[in-house]
């Protein structure tokens, strides 16, 4: 494709680095400042608390336009009921009826439940899921009177309340999870240092973990500035982008190297072989990029129209992390290898400036 083919020109990356590395510590920043105000949208996952899962039947599967009505049933007996609601997601079950899973955070009476307070504990677990000797009390049985008397009074009885579940979501299990993947993940980061050290430089690989470090702080920044809920599903996002970011930049840097061997080349500098890397991968970084893209937002797309609306707190994560990603592998991490590698030269010659040959 002609259109993608920059091979040749001369894009000068590496001469507006000082522009495009402003705009990425902007991003950073705010969602830095966003989530000092505001906190992470942390989910049920990490956070803890009750799920309801309420079977709606088949009524609202092609009577759409009564889901809001719905909710707000729903939210007036959560609220009623001392408890706090964190969501309402819609999705469509194998049988064709529609299921409302009502998450809600791990709070009574307005006020964040200690690990300490055991009778506050006990209260939630009860108003959610009862106890052994009584589950007819529970929230979710409430929510199923409630609504069923709202659809006799509005819709004529057409939409009745199948079946209700209630349970508690233990958020310490999925916070030790958390713990073992981010553990997981610098220790992938670490190999990836490793190898990239062995194949290339060390001035490649720290510049490949800066651009990956780039990449999974905007995502985090980006998240929280949407208010997407933070949860595992987010985890395996992230761990996604690690893994795939790092193949754009290692193909730069095999170009870059290439380029280094070539003798044509041999008295250019470290910044004419980087941007001439940077023009000979460019539309391959393209079009990887877009047609993951279009793949991802397809399948965002698909299964909102299904009801899974879940899937969005995997997708729009991925989608942050592929712009970053593109973003890091083509306009930061040559210019950080050229960076790097005049940093290095001046500490081998004692601090002199010294112009750096490919």
């Amino acid at each position: 494709m002609k259109l993608l083919n920059f091979k040749g020109r001369n894009l000068k990356i590496v001469e507006k680095f000082k522009f495009f590395a402003p705009i990425a510590l902007c991003v950073i920043i705010a969602g830095a400042i966003v989530m000092g105000v505001l906190g992470l949208n942390v989910g049920l996952d990490f956070g803890g608390g009750g799920k309801i899962e309420v079977n709606m039947g088949y009524y609202l599967s092609s009577h759409e336009d009564a889901k809001p009505q719905v909710e707000k049933v729903i939210e007036d007996v959560v609220k009623d009921n001392g408890l706090d609601l964190s969501y309402i997601r819609w999705e469509n079950s194998n049988d064709g009826s529609v299921v409302a899973s009502v998450g809600l955070n791990y709070k009574l009476n307005g006020k964040k439940i200690d690990s300490k307070d055991l009778d506050a504990q006990s209260e939630f677990t009860k108003i959610v899921q009862g106890n052994e000797l009584d589950t007819s009390n529970t929230l979710g049985a409430k929510i199923t009177e409630a609504l069923n008397k709202y659809a006799e009074a509005n819709f004529n009885g057409e939409m009745e309340v199948e079946e209700t579940r209630g349970r508690i979501v233990n958020g310490s299990t999925f916070t030790k999870l958390l713990k073992n993947s981010i553990w997981a993940t610098l220790a992938a980061v670490a190999v990836i240092l490793i190898y990239i050290c062995i194949r290339f430089t060390f001035s490649s690989g720290l510049a490949a973990i800066i651009a990956l470090c780039h990449d999974v702080l905007v995502m985090i920044a980006l998240t929280a500035m949407f208010r997407i809920e933070v949860n595992v599903t987010f985890i395996a996002a992230v761990i996604t982008i690690v893994g795939y970011s790092i193949n754009a930049t290692i193909v730069i840097f095999d170009r870059i190297r290439e380029l280094k061997k070539a003798d044509s080349l041999k008295d250019a500098s470290d910044a004419e072989i980087a941007n001439r890397a940077i023009a000979d991968t460019l539309g391959r970084s393209i079009l990887t990029t877009l047609t993951t893209l279009v793949v991802i937002v397809a399948l965002a797309i698909v299964c909102s129209i299904m009801g899974v609306t879940s899937m969005n707190e995997f997708a729009l994560p991925i989608i942050f992390g592929l712009v970053a990603g593109a973003y890091s592998s083509v306009l930061l991490s040559a210019p950080m290898w050229v960076i790097l590698r005049k940093i290095g030269g001046k500490i081998k010659n004692g601090g002199k400036s010294k112009k750096q040959k490919a």
